[in-house]
């Protein structure tokens, strides 16, 4: 049996959980178990299932309304008319990475360098958190000539290899590196100094 992380699993969904389900969740849970590789986690026992967002609430399939603390966006909100048009107005336009010229990617650039400290002159554009923390790894080993590097117990890293190797648990069950090394995590109640 796979190791499990205690904060991935304290209250996902499993297999197990199934016959608790009502009809139309059972359904699309196991339509995903068919579909979707084994890593991709459902959040909590009985899985919400979200159909739409604005701002920062999400309506689930019966109407209930959720204040989102959780989820990528939380910056901005889900569909954000700015953001909606932005990138309409893109993709109309083009949609390609940034190994051909254009001016936009240079402009937005430029402008996303003025609101950050003068040290910080370039900056490199990623997909997901994993490539973004996965470069930074690999940035901070580059620039520090080190090879190791240390994870807080029970974060989520990301799902590259280098970011997924990162993780405690899966790397306990695969022999991890001895240049990983793993620190608890700060306990909020223990800090003498108000963060």
């Amino acid at each position: 049996m796979a190791t499990r992380s205690t904060i991935m699993d304290t209250n996902s969904f499993r297999a197990e959980h199934a016959d608790a389900l009502d009809a139309e969740t059972r359904k699309l849970t196991d339509k995903r178990s068919q579909l979707l590789g084994e890593s991709y986690r459902l959040f909590y026992r009985n899985p919400v299932h979200l159909v739409r967002g604005v701002g920062q609430y999400l309506w689930d399939a019966a109407g209930d309304k959720y204040l989102d603390v959780y989820n990528n966006v939380a910056s901005i909100g889900h569909c954000h008319p700015a953001v909606i048009a932005a990138v309409h107005e893109q993709m109309s336009q083009l949609n390609t990475h940034t190994r051909y010229l254009h001016e936009r990617i240079l402009d937005y650039t430029a402008d996303l360098l003025t609101t950050v400290p003068d040290d910080i002159n370039k900056a490199m554009y990623m997909c997901t958190g994993s490539e973004a923390n996965d470069l930074a790894i690999r940035i901070a080993k580059a620039y520090s000539g080190g090879t190791g590097i240390i994870v807080s117990q029970e974060a989520y890293h990301g799902t590259s290899e280098l970011t997924s190797g990162a993780h405690q648990h899966w790397a306990a069950a695969n022999q991890s590196p001895p240049s990983l090394v793993w620190c608890r995590p700060p306990i909020a109640t223990a800090l003498t100094h108000p963060i």
